[in-house]
């Protein structure tokens, strides 16, 4: 349905339709090779790309160049991939 601004509306309770970017498997290619098969791709946000663990819902920022990036102290900061690989992949401990 057009909007009065010349948009359109979404197929749920009125809002805009979101414009879907392709997904950019490269950087978790480059570093993990068929293993990416573990992740979804999530979106795309100041050049950095969002991959979600399928099993434990975590998720693994890389930019590029595969470089992985952690929060810290509510900032975005490069990490050691294999630390924060072992941390998103692995299963909480219960």
């Amino acid at each position: 349905m057009p909007r009065a601004d010349g948009g359109s509306y979404g197929p749920y309770c009125g809002r805009p339709a979101m414009k879907l970017e392709p997904a950019n498997w490269t950087p978790l290619e480059m570093r993990i090779g068929e293993r990416c098969a573990e992740f979804m791709w999530m979106w795309r946000q100041n050049g950095l790309e969002y991959y979600k663990h399928t099993d434990t819902r975590r998720y693994l920022i890389l930019d590029a160049e595969g470089r992985s990036y952690g929060q810290r102290d509510g900032d975005l900061v490069v990490v050691d991939f294999a630390e924060e690989l072992r941390r998103v992949a692995e299963a909480a401990d219960v």
